[in-house]
């Protein structure tokens, strides 16, 4: 059975890698999907596919996230699910890093988050109801080298993520994070860019898992979608580890 039959859903970054992956997922269950991707041409294919709407926006650009909020509601209705997946990563040490990308990555990865939650947030609380699920990442909590301005900006989502859950909570509003390990994903191939360089990295000391494995955006979708469940109402403020062990907080 659909558990989210006719709810509508927006997910960021739903052109590519987990959030197409999300996408996916919720749509399988019976969700109206919202894909908004910086990319058009991503935003169109995946929407094709899921017989949803698509809508081009840059969730760091506040006007960006006002006009695409608008332009769904007019579309879709009232937003029930909102996830947030839309993300950038840059390898730097600290000492070297160039200070514009530094802000790049925090506005996209918590400010872009910031911009979506607000926009949606007292809806859902006016209505009594809603989901919001943040894609945060282990660097949050176990930060390797040259990945600081990335690790910062995922422990800033959980942090907001906490107090998005403590301001809905009352009103039947929840709000979690799920924390992905080391997923095989176009930003990730970017970085490494053959499979057996990324299945090796997922057995490295600094990244190990005791399963040993390279995860799939399916796996995080999976995660996503129990915290989209209806039945989910008791669970917020959390931080789910999806990374076969690596980290266990």
């Amino acid at each position: 059975m659909s558990f989210l039959n006719n709810q509508v859903a927006w997910v960021t970054g739903a052109g590519s890698g987990i959030g197409k992956a999300i996408a996916y997922k919720l749509a399988s269950q019976g969700a109206k999907i919202a894909v908004i991707d910086i990319n058009p041409d991503a935003a169109v294919s995946t929407a094709i596919e899921l017989e949803g709407i698509h809508v081009e926006c840059n969730v760091a650009d506040q006007s960006s996230v006002a006009a695409a909020s608008n332009y769904l509601s007019e579309k879709l209705g009232t937003v029930d699910i909102l996830i947030n997946a839309a993300g950038i990563t840059h390898y730097e040490a600290i000492a070297h890093h160039n200070e514009d990308d530094w802000q790049k990555i925090l506005n996209v990865n918590l400010t872009g988050p910031f911009h979506m939650a607000r926009v949606v947030h007292s809806t859902m609380i006016e209505k009594g109801y809603g989901r919001i699920v943040n894609i945060a990442s282990g660097s949050a909590i176990r930060v390797g080298a040259g990945v600081g301005a990335y690790g910062s900006s995922k422990a800033g989502l959980i942090a907001l993520t906490k107090a998005l859950a403590n301001e809905g909570a009352p009103f039947g509003v929840t709000a979690n994070a799920v924390a992905p390990g080391l997923v095989d994903t176009a930003m990730m191939r970017a970085h490494m860019p053959e499979t057996a360089m990324l299945e090796q990295a997922a057995q490295k000391s600094d990244i190990a898992n005791p399963m040993g494995l390279l995860l799939k955006p399916e796996e995080i979708a999976h995660a996503v979608a129990f915290l989209c469940h209806p039945d989910s109402y008791s669970i917020t403020g959390q931080v789910i580890h999806v990374n076969a062990g690596a980290i266990m907080p």
